[in-house]
């Protein structure tokens, strides 16, 4: 059997985290794990992705909205990087995990150095507007395949159920997972 690939342990690590924390998610369990791995194959079209830093993927993209579920809350970057940062247990790479999950809604570019925090949020923005903002050097055609691979199943309807959540929540601050 071939080695795999930096991405395949990327989609490995994700799906670990799905099979130990597949009751926090419900019923949007498909739909936030289609999202994620969504994500992990745009970051891996734009950017190589390090053998060495494929976990850090893998474990960033699982927890990067997880707070909206594990915490109740809309305002889930803090807990979302937290609990990525303690899940990766890796002091080494702490700070690029909480890079990626704090900068990837991030309104301009990422300000962490590694390609791979504002590859991960140019990824996130491409699923999130259903490729409508595409990712650089990401043909159409491929973020379609990727949709293919890992269904939709009502994300986006999902993402507006959780903003009304969040307007109820926090009215004043309708959007505080906005980074300028």
């Amino acid at each position: 059997m071939p080695p795999a690939c930096a991405p395949d342990t990327a989609h490995d690590t994700a799906d670990e985290l799905f099979t130990e924390h597949a009751a926090v998610f419900g019923d949007e369990l498909a739909t936030y794990r289609g999202h994620v791995h969504r994500v992990i194959g745009v970051v891996a079209l734009q950017a190589p992705v390090p053998e060495d830093r494929a976990r850090v993927l893998g474990v960033a993209a699982f927890f990067h909205d997880a707070g909206i579920w594990f915490d109740g809350t809309w305002d889930y970057l803090p807990p979302s990087s937290r609990r990525a940062v303690d899940a990766l247990g890796d002091p080494g790479q702490a700070a690029l995990v909480a890079a990626m999950v704090d900068e990837h809604h991030r309104v301009r570019p990422a300000r962490h150095p590694d390609p791979l925090v504002e590859a991960f949020r140019r990824a996130d923005l491409a699923d999130v507007t259903g490729g409508l903002i595409g990712a650089p050097g990401v043909p159409r055609a491929r973020f379609r395949e990727l949709v293919g691979r890992y269904p939709d199943r009502g994300f986006r309807p999902m993402l507006a159920r959780a903003f009304g959540r969040g307007l109820r929540e926090a009215p004043w601050r309708p959007a505080p997972m906005l980074r300028f």
